[in-house]
């Protein structure tokens, strides 16, 4: 069923506070986005054992919503337990209708781009596989009558030097995009690993054009899609095209002391009650949430990756523990055979290049 934002007019009453937020649904109304609203996670070889977790905190704190992996490699048996135990679509390259995006957006950032134009519903969250829900994002958050996009409020201000590191060149930008004003929203770009949106908010045409302009001028947009995101967005609410909201829905755990996140995400013996007020999603941006890592606060993933296997094998205690770090293992190999061949392919050329002086 797809829902046309006149049926949403016609079936959802608001209420509203003083600065025309709405802060209360009808039941009837927040059941008729439920029908055409899913959750999409984009995740790769390297990281299908965080995106076990992850699924298993939707099912934990958000019920029987529907999810769907955006797989950029092979559909691996870790993907297909995902699929028995959740019910969880999939996107794999082989699956993505149009030509081009199963030609040029998969890799590192840009997979999640797809979702744009491959999502099953026409509301959908999206989540990185190093994230987590903790607690009904959903209900805290979503809100797609008045808006397009729900994206997160940064908690800092950017220096010029900020934004050309994390998101675009500004000379770039100032060059080959002169009629956007990226000054206006310098304290808006965000982390764009987690966000709520709809499917075709962006032409397709246009995002053709600039992964066309990106591998012609690769040194102007940032980490992966961060940077062009941010800029399609912000291009849209200049040009009001797009609505916007920004909401304090992500938490970036490396940029908090350890002892905050502890305090703030506590996870009991057996598990956590979430209030909707404390809902986010949980971000290990950064170093990601091994089971045994010392220096970040991991157990929040953790629980959800024990709640896997109790939900896919039926694993518990020490079972479910040794498990996942055998999981922890097998990513240290094969992360550790990735950089060896990396070094082994730059001595090549550097013998090579000796060869020919």
């Amino acid at each position: 069923m797809y829902l046309t934002e006149s049926v949403i007019h016609q079936k959802i009453s608001f209420s509203y506070d003083s600065k025309n937020n709405p802060i209360q649904k009808s039941e009837r109304g927040y059941n008729l986005i439920m029908e055409d609203f899913g959750i999409i996670i984009a995740c790769c070889d390297q990281d299908y054992l965080f995106a076990q977790g992850t699924c298993a905190s939707i099912r934990y704190f958000m019920g029987d919503i529907p999810i769907c992996l955006l797989v950029d490699g092979i559909s691996s048996s870790a993907v297909r337990a995902m699929e028995r135990t959740y019910g969880v679509k999939v996107i794999t390259r082989q699956t993505v209708s149009d030509e081009f995006l199963r030609t040029k957006s998969f890799g590192f950032g840009i997979t999640k781009m797809i979702a744009f134009w491959e999502s099953p519903w026409s509301n959908f969250l999206f989540l990185d596989a190093d994230t987590i829900v903790w607690g009904d994002v959903f209900k805290k958050f979503a809100n797609f009558y008045d808006y397009d996009f729900i994206i997160d409020r940064p908690c800092r201000s950017y220096s010029d030097a900020n934004i050309s590191h994390y998101f675009f060149d500004i000379a770039g930008i100032e060059k080959h995009f002169p009629d956007f004003n990226w000054r206006d929203y310098r304290d808006n770009y965000f982390c764009t690993r987690t966000f709520f949106a709809k499917r075709e908010i962006f032409k397709l045409d246009d995002y053709k054009g600039y992964l066309t302009f990106m591998s012609q001028n690769p040194s102007v947009f940032k980490f992966g899609e961060m940077g062009l995101l941010n800029f399609m967005i912000f291009q849209g609410l200049q040009s009001g095209k797009i609505r916007v909201k920004w909401e304090d829905m992500q938490w970036l755990v490396p940029d908090f002391p350890q002892s905050e996140v502890a305090k703030r995400f506590p996870v009991g013996v057996d598990g956590s009650v979430v209030s909707v007020e404390d809902a986010n999603v949980i971000h290990w941006c950064g170093p990601k949430p091994i089971s045994n890592s010392k220096d970040l606060y991991v157990e929040p993933m953790t629980f959800c990756r024990r709640k896997f296997m109790q939900d896919a094998w039926s694993q518990t205690g020490f079972t479910a523990d040794a498990s996942i770090k055998f999981e922890d293992l097998i990513r240290y190999v094969f992360r550790c055979k990735n950089k060896f061949r990396k070094k082994f392919k730059a001595l090549k050329g550097i013998s090579a290049l000796h060869n020919k002086l």
